[in-house]
């Protein structure tokens, strides 16, 4: 018998076996800190949301406004609006 057949028949057995082993993998874990994770020089969006942080819906605020912008200042409305005007 092989000591894989051994440990999964002793795990078959005892109904705590495997909390006993949860608690050893936790404990293992808690113990040994994980590594840092490297991220690559390319992931520039990632450096200036840490630095800068910005206000997310205001910047998605002003996109919707330039594309609603550019929206009419290529239409008809447009050209409309800018002939009214008395420049």
């Amino acid at each position: 018998m092989s000591d894989l057949e051994e440990a999964l028949r002793r795990m078959a057995t005892d109904p705590h076996a495997q909390d006993a082993a949860a608690e050893r993998l936790v404990r293992k874990l808690e113990s040994t800190p994980l590594p840092p994770q490297k991220r690559p020089f390319i992931w520039w969006p990632a450096a200036l949301t840490e630095n800068f942080a910005p206000a997310w819906p205001r910047v998605a605020m002003l996109a919707a406004a330039g594309v609603l912008g550019i929206t009419i200042g290529l239409s008809n409305l447009g050209a409309r609006i800018a002939a009214d005007l008395d420049l």
